[in-house]
């Protein structure tokens, strides 16, 4: 008597064909599959090695629209009982320990779903292919990183019968690694930044992998980020509620790690040529020396303006008014900070050739601009701001900015690299801020 073992037709319906495993060895005689004949469907009755369930609840597993062929990730082999196959395992013993699907339906270009209501997994075929490919790729990585150690032990144990291995990538590795990122720059150690830098110098530099219009875009990309990451830490000290002289070092320091924000307080190509720069005036007893908080340079023609600031809570106008009802005086802080900075480059152009002689870098001193970024234009009244602007309209040698003022350029400027404004609206936004100002 001839054993059986292996897939046979049993019957054949109207609708479907009902085929059965037979191991008479085992004992096992159990349905595997059925092929339906009037539509793209059959569906796997997966079967453990001995015969019975191969899964704690899931009894079938569907499959819609794949002409008669299973997908990967699955066995096509009876030989294996069907079901997910071993690279999928994590994910097969996830869902089988902690869900009671009974029947998991695979459609190519159907949903992805959790119904636990009814106990149906739905997959389709691109998540399927992402979860084969993501554990494929740790699975290849595991074992790259295994025979990595193998010889280099081998090495270490017998170096005279083994050579040193060479540093060997496994494709994918990088990929699978990034799948699990949250999108949070925090998550990346140091290692990890440098890393990533290296391989972005190499990609661009050193191949052809990077396209130009690929590394504008992705230029672009990282200026907008930089620019968004900078207006947030500018509206984090715009809240700062208590004027101190650490809230002005803060201001300093935020300018100074975003020097780039110089060229559009001067609106041209400029450089921090130096923070708290000597700018001359001491005594013969070697006292009374001055200090610029910024001094910044043209780029192009080396001509030296002179930058001082105060903060977002100095006030510009007295409260009271001086005549009338509409009519302010500037306050001491604000008439100060401007006899301040003109004192600075008075000193400054006075002892300009002892000043360039002892310096290193080159700069020159063409009637140097001067202008203080303090206080805000939102803390004043209606009738203040009309003042205000009078007076710095005025101001013949000192240009004043605000710190609203200074936020609004910086966010124009991101607009226009996003693509949402273009330089005529950016325009026209400053010049509605100045008119409501007045």
């Amino acid at each position: 008597m001839t054993l059986r073992k292996g897939e046979e037709l049993l019957k054949k319906l109207s609708t479907k064909e009902v085929y059965f495993y037979y191991d008479d060895e085992k004992g096992i005689a159990q349905v595997s599959k059925d092929v339906f004949l009037k539509k793209d469907e059959f569906i796997h009755y997966p079967r453990g090695f001995d015969g019975g369930p191969k899964y704690k609840t899931i009894k079938k597993i569907r499959f819609i629209g794949f002409k008669k062929k299973v997908p990967v990730g699955l066995y096509s082999s009876v030989n294996y009982g069907y079901g997910f196959t071993k690279t999928l395992g994590p994910f097969n013993y996830f869902i089988n320990d902690n869900y009671k699907f009974k029947e998991v339906v695979i459609e190519k270009d159907g949903k992805t779903l959790f119904d636990t209501t009814n106990n149906i997994l739905y997959l389709n075929q691109n998540d399927l292919q992402l979860l084969k490919d993501t554990f494929s790729s740790i699975f290849k990585k595991n074992k790259g990183a295994v025979e990595e150690i193998l010889q280099i032990l081998l090495f270490k144990l017998f170096p005279k019968s083994f050579s040193k291995p060479k540093k060997k990538y496994t494709p994918s590795a990088l990929s699978s690694a990034l799948s699990s990122w949250g999108n949070s720059i925090d998550e990346f150690s140091d290692d990890d930044k440098k890393s990533i830098q290296d391989l972005y110098d190499k990609l661009s530099l050193g191949t052809n992998f990077l396209s130009t219009d690929s590394l504008k875009k992705t230029k672009q990309i990282i200026d907008n980020k930089y620019i968004k990451a900078t207006i947030t830490e500018f509206k984090k000290l715009l809240v700062a509620k208590s004027d101190t002289p650490t809230l002005e070092k803060k201001w300093q320091t935020f300018l100074k790690t975003n020097s780039w924000i110089f060229s559009s307080i001067f609106a041209q190509p400029v450089i921090l040529y130096g923070d708290e720069a000597y700018v001359g005036g001491k005594t013969v007893d070697n006292k009374n020396g001055k200090f610029n908080d910024f001094l910044i340079q043209n780029k192009l023609s080396n001509n030296v303006s002179f930058l001082e600031i105060k903060t977002h809570l100095t006030k510009t106008l007295e409260n009271s008014a001086y005549r009338g009802n509409d009519v302010f005086s500037v306050t001491k802080e604000l008439s100060g900070c401007i006899a301040q900075v003109l004192n600075q480059r008075d000193n400054f152009q006075k002892e300009f050739d002892s000043l360039k002689r002892k310096s290193e870098k080159d700069f020159e001193s063409f009637n140097s601009k001067c202008v203080v970024l303090v206080g805000t234009i939102d803390s004043l009244t209606d009738k203040q701001k009309y003042s205000f602007e009078l007076f710095r309209s005025n101001s013949r040698d000192v240009e004043i900015i605000t710190f609203d003022e200074l936020l609004l350029k910086i966010e124009s400027l991101q607009e226009v690299m996003s693509g949402k404004r273009t330089s005529k609206t950016t325009k026209a936004k400053a010049r509605n801020v100045r008119a409501k100002s007045k």
